[in-house]
């Protein structure tokens, strides 16, 4: 159930004194497991399961190496070296790394501690298939580098590769709000959201209230529509192979709160 009370926050500029590339990561990383875990958890929208995300990008690659931005603690990079794809993660926050790291079947991965809209020390052309999950590609958290990071995977795809994202659409009657996640018997999870609809920055706080104390995990999107995400591609030199509605290949329409899309680079 959810429960939104619009009059509780003020209207203001979407914005985070203090908030970086590293916040989210580095904030989430002790608690990123427990609440996503493999079904999604407590997340706001459906995502993919990690065994079907890693069939269909094994299916995508034709054997060829994989790199995961917002590798994070491994949900889904683990699952596609499970496929015996050659994975390699990039993600800005050393604290999701080292969660990643100490699980096993990490030494299978290639991980990299860098910025995903310009990944530091990768070949250009290497890649088969270069995949953005969970609606990370909306952690980048302005328009230039949204377009700075597919300008990237252009160049590291190599001929008639594949650049993969899984993303929420965005709602345009979303508003300000809180909205109850999870109820337990010694926990409370509540999220409180501000939508700035010029920008598209969703900046938002996960609280998480118990007897002990709170803890605050803040958070700040930047959200993009499919139409927008074609025209960054197109600008990079892709092309939107397919879209559909879920990993399993539900077809997209215009009712679909949430897409997997898929651009080709040229051959």
């Amino acid at each position: 159930v959810v429960q939104w009370a619009s009059h509780l926050v003020p209207d203001q500029t979407a914005s985070v004194e203090g908030y970086d590339e590293r916040t989210y990561g580095d904030r989430m990383a002790a608690v990123y497991d427990e609440w996503y875990g493999e079904d999604g958890g407590v997340a706001l929208t459906v995502i993919g399961n990690p065994t079907e995300v890693a069939d269909r990008i094994a299916d995508l690659a034709e054997g060829g190496p994989v790199l995961e931005l917002g590798v994070g603690t491994g949900r889904l990079a683990l699952a596609m070296a499970e496929c015996g794809l050659a994975v390699t993660g990039v993600d800005t926050s050393a604290a999701m790394l080292d969660r990643l790291r100490a699980k096993p079947g990490a030494s299978r991965l290639t991980l990299v501690e860098g910025d995903m809209a310009d990944p530091p020390g990768l070949s250009d052309g290497r890649f088969a298939v270069v995949l953005v999950g969970f609606n990370t590609f909306f952690n980048l958290t302005s328009a230039e580098a949204q377009n700075r990071c597919v300008a990237s995977v252009a160049r590291l795809l190599r001929p008639g590769g594949r650049f993969v994202i899984e993303a929420f659409v965005p709602d345009p009657e979303a508003h300000d709000g809180l909205s109850v996640r999870d109820v337990g018997l010694d926990r409370v999870l509540l999220d409180v959201v501000r939508t700035d609809v010029e920008a598209q920055v969703i900046t938002g706080q996960r609280i998480e209230v118990t007897a002990t104390g709170n803890r605050l995990f803040p958070y700040v999107l930047r959200y993009a529509t499919p139409d927008q995400l074609d025209a960054m591609a197109t600008a990079a030199g892709l092309v939107l192979e397919g879209r559909t509605g879920d990993w399993s290949g539900t077809p997209f329409t215009g009712d679909s709160p949430l897409h997997v899309s898929t651009w080709r680079s040229p051959t």
